[in-house]
């Protein structure tokens, strides 16, 4: 069987970083990916919104060096994951993730407010996607992670 998934997006907000009770490093990041599909004469564009896990040193990787808005490259397994709240059943697809790459650098010598200008114009190249309130409609519950064996 396989189960492959490769993705290349934005990262929609800074990771998080979460331990197991064992004290294995967690690190959870959203991703944005748009695909461009042409319907009758018009462009349109969809924006796939992600949730990808890392693990262990990759999770240390991504805690220490990636952050909002920033492009990257994900490859890992999907995970479809049951979650219940208020007695109603919800199914959650997340990424595992064995590989991320950085797509792009930020130059750590710049002042911040360079950064902050950067930022600003990465953010724009997104074409919007990076857009907060879409994840608004979504409902990301934050839980403890269990280390898959």
């Amino acid at each position: 069987m396989l189960n492959k998934v490769m993705l290349i997006g934005r990262l929609v907000a800074d990771p998080e970083t979460r331990f197991t009770p064992s004290g294995t490093q967690v690190t959870s990041f959203r991703i944005a990916s748009d695909r461009s599909y042409r319907q009758n004469e018009e462009w349109k564009k969809e924006t796939l919104f992600v949730r990808v896990v890392t693990w262990t040193n990759l999770a240390k990787k991504v805690s220490e060096y990636y952050c909002k808005g920033m492009l990257v490259y994900v490859e890992g397994r999907l995970q479809i994951r049951p979650f219940e709240k208020n007695g109603q059943k919800t199914w959650f697809t997340d990424i595992n993730a064995q590989n991320t790459f950085m797509l792009e650098r930020r130059n750590p010598s710049s002042s911040d407010e360079m950064s902050s200008s950067t930022e600003s114009s990465e953010q724009k190249q997104g074409s919007g996607s990076l857009d907060e309130q879409n994840f608004e409609d979504y409902d990301f519950v934050p839980e403890e992670l269990e280390e898959i064996a």
